[in-house]
């Protein structure tokens, strides 16, 4: 009997904890929602907390994660095989396009190209036109084949790797030098199938490093790619984006973070997203006038998850129920809506943007 009472006792105390967590707990949202300078309590029961219309920039992004590349990154070979005469650079050092960066024993294509030309220079002189042409492919011929013993820089860059040593045999398909364009970085991301509609060539992109996180660098989407990549059910299209600065911390490899900014609105009145009330379609706020309340139908524009844009209803100054869970109740205005029952959602929402983007 006793430990029926002692259970009755204590789901009652669960109950009453319980209750005063409602009755405590929805002031302390509504003032986290409604919170800043402005903001003050109605006398409702519930604790009508208000919030003035203000000017906010609200920005939309889409975030992705990828790894710092070099727009230009190329692994150098030589054209044919030879043994390696001399290697002109080491790792780190900074060339210019067409700079020599090793090169092979050439002793017998030099001596090839030299009677070549000896040749075409004598056919000059009293040969038929056909032989001459003959002479001069030859000398042609084996110029190129010269030039082949060469490996020089196709753009200026910094050598990141040599793979050879002087006396060292190689074929033509042994890695000699890598060398990286370090005057322009790259990101390279997947973006989802489902927000890739919103992103276009051009658009601003922050980017952050986990290796610098406290800096934002500035970015731009460089290119769209038009072939989707599938893998499993998850459905991605490439996104480059080019870093519009650089500097010497800057790495190949590093982790980066994108913000995508795919819509932005600067100075526009807004209000809490919580402060809008949907029903059919309609989107209205509880708009706050000496004490009464009024329904007043507004048109929203963009939002980013925690404001939403005002653009036609109300105006910046005004006071609206921060958290607007009565919907159309309003406790006493002339603009209340009778028996408008109060929904806990606000219609269907496109995930990340509880309103659409203009």
């Amino acid at each position: 009997m006793k430990r029926r009472r002692g259970l009755f006792i204590g789901l009652i105390i669960v109950i009453l904890l319980v209750v005063g967590a409602v009755v405590y707990g929805i002031p302390r949202r509504v003032a986290d929602v409604a919170g800043g300078p402005g903001a003050r309590v109605a006398t409702d029961p519930l604790v009508r907390a208000t919030v003035p219309v203000q000017r906010r920039d609200i920005i939309h992004t889409i975030t992705a994660t990828g790894n710092v590349q070099p727009a230009r990154q190329v692994d150098l070979r030589f054209a044919r095989s030879g043994r390696v005469q001399e290697v002109l650079v080491q790792v780190g050092d900074r060339v210019e396009e067409g700079q020599l960066l090793a090169r092979l024993d050439n002793r017998e294509q030099e001596l090839a190209y030299i009677r070549a030309r000896n040749a075409y220079e004598i056919a000059l002189i009293d040969a038929a036109p056909n032989t001459v042409r003959e002479r001069e492919i030859d000398m042609e011929l084996a110029r190129d084949a010269l030039e082949q013993t060469y490996l020089r820089a196709p753009f200026a860059g910094v050598v990141t790797e040599v793979a050879v040593e002087p006396g060292q045999s190689v074929g033509a398909s042994d890695l000699i030098v890598q060398l990286v364009d370090d005057s322009s970085f790259l990101v390279r991301v997947a973006v989802d199938e489902l927000d890739i509609a919103r992103v276009q060539e051009g658009q601003r992109v922050d980017i952050r490093l986990d290796a610098d996180p406290g800096r934002v660098r500035p970015g731009v989407v460089d290119h769209v790619s038009m072939v989707a990549n599938t893998s499993g059910s998850v459905v991605t299209v490439p996104v480059t984006v080019r870093f519009l600065e650089t500097d010497d911390f800057l790495r190949p490899g590093y982790t980066a973070t994108l913000q995508i900014i795919v819509a932005e609105a600067r100075g526009v009145p807004v209000v809490p997203v919580e402060a809008i009330w949907e029903e059919g379609g309609r989107r209205t706020v509880t708009r706050v006038r000496n004490g009464a309340e009024e329904i007043v139908p507004v048109e929203t524009g963009l939002s980013d998850g925690i404001w939403v844009e005002i653009v036609a209803g109300v105006e910046p100054g005004d006071e609206v129920i921060a958290l607007n869970y009565l919907g159309g109740r309003a406790s006493g205005g002339a603009g209340g809506a009778g028996g408008r029952a109060a929904v806990p959602a606000r219609g269907v929402q496109v995930p990340g943007i509880p309103f659409p983007v203009r």
